[in-house]
């Protein structure tokens, strides 16, 4: 199989996430976190023995055709799972969102790390299949471990989750999106991009794998972090905002931009660009879930599993979506015009997005300023009422329980 095909195989697996995820966020409060958790882990772990078998089938028509439905089939399986444990997360653990979120982070990051190193010693060993056969084997060996441990989380008979698009009106939740979005696109387009870029350098593969694995750690490392800092500070759309302007700034010296006087480009800039680019990514991305659980929260909807599972379903959607553009709108550019363009194209991009969020939220906050002792009052319903920033007509905020948001000091943080 070709790069360009193997490339959209990957790709394809994206696609399937963005389109099921907000799917099984509207059935989750009918079927339960738990049986969506389980369900997802079992299609995921077969899906990797299948695709293992693969390496059989000598027809490269039928090779292609069975890589591109049993991916398909394992992104279902993410899809499940990934919805379902951040409805987990947010019912058991609802006053550290980010934190919880952060180690999970820090998981998946040390998963990045270690994935591609472990996956060519299985297959110097085993062949193909073994990456796969070992994979599989330890996500289906875990299924009776979540059984076991995971409590049963279902909504009320009552409980319906309102629609995927109909969350993405919510202007706030709208913005968050494309944060999560683009987030996920500066991650995702140095996939097919850093390592042609990083030949310039006549580093080994060996070399070249070994500055993936400081990029996934550094962001492993700082997940955690950011995550805790997010629970501390309050200030989700301030943390989003300034990990985009520095995640742009890194991406210039990545490059380098065109733009920058011409210095020597060694190897200790592209670790230095890529160690901020990690940490900004971090303090962008680990907020996100929560300032959009917030913000339809305060557009009127209830804390609740359904309400949960939505946001869920949309950020999952969202990442995904990024993680699908990214390669592809990063090898288009590439090919094209080469790393230091391809670079300053994604850092014009991010500044873009971080602008329109901080003039967004700037307004949003103005609009929807009260004091501290509205926080500190009888009452907890803080939502946005008819705020047109949280998707209702009105450019005044009004907030119900005799409560009303006029021109006071302090500012919403969400």
């Amino acid at each position: 199989m070709g790069i360009f095909l193997s490339g959209c195989v990957f790709s394809f697996y994206a696609f399937i996430v963005f389109i099921t995820a907000p799917m099984f966020g509207k059935v989750l409060p009918r079927v339960g976190a738990k049986v969506l958790f389980v369900g997802g882990m079992l299609t995921s772990g077969l899906s990797n023995v299948v695709f293992g078998l693969l390496a059989n089938v000598t027809d490269y028509k039928m090779f292609t055709f069975g890589s591109f439905i049993i991916r398909g089939m394992e992104a279902v399986g993410a899809a499940m799972f990934s919805t379902s444990s951040f409805v987990y997360v947010v019912e058991l653990y609802p006053d550290n969102v980010s934190t919880i979120l952060g180690i999970i982070e820090t998981f998946i990051g040390l998963g990045l790390s270690v994935g591609p190193a472990l996956g060519g010693i299985l297959y110097s060993i085993g062949g193909f299949g073994l990456p796969f056969y070992t994979l599989g084997g330890i996500i289906i060996a875990a299924v009776p471990l979540s059984i076991y441990i995971l409590p049963s989380i279902k909504g009320k008979k009552e409980e319906e989750a309102d629609s995927f698009w109909k969350l993405l009106k919510i202007p706030s939740v709208f913005i968050i999106s494309l944060i999560i979005v683009h987030g996920s696109n500066i991650w995702s387009f140095l996939d097919p991009t850093l390592e042609p870029h990083l030949e310039k350098l006549s580093l080994t593969s060996k070399e070249v794998g070994f500055v993936f694995l400081l990029f996934s750690s550094v962001y492993a490392v700082f997940s955690l972090i950011c995550g805790w800092l997010s629970d501390k500070l309050n200030n989700h759309w301030g943390m989003m905002v300034i990990g985009l302007v520095i995640s742009s700034g890194s991406l210039v010296v990545l490059g380098p931009s065109p733009f920058l006087a011409k210095e020597p480009y060694n190897l200790s800039v592209v670790l230095l660009s890529l160690s901020v680019l990690s940490m900004a990514t971090s303090l962008t991305m680990m907020p996100t879930f929560q300032g959009l659980l917030d913000c339809a929260v305060r557009s009127g909807k209830s804390r609740e599993v359904a309400t949960y599972s939505l946001v869920a379903g949309t950020w999952a959607s969202m990442y995904s979506l990024g993680d699908m553009i990214g390669p592809i709108l990063g090898g288009l550019l590439l090919d094209r015009f080469g790393f230091p363009i391809l670079s300053t194209v994604m850092a014009i991009i991010t500044l873009t997005v971080a602008s329109i969020a901080f003039v967004f939220f700037l307004f949003r906050d103005k609009c929807t300023n009260y004091n501290k002792k509205l926080h500190n009052s009888k009452t907890n319903l803080l939502n946005g009422g008819n705020c047109i920033y949280y998707g209702g007509s009105s450019s005044k905020c009004v907030i119900t329980e005799d409560y009303s948001l006029s021109e006071t000091s302090s500012s919403l943080q969400a």
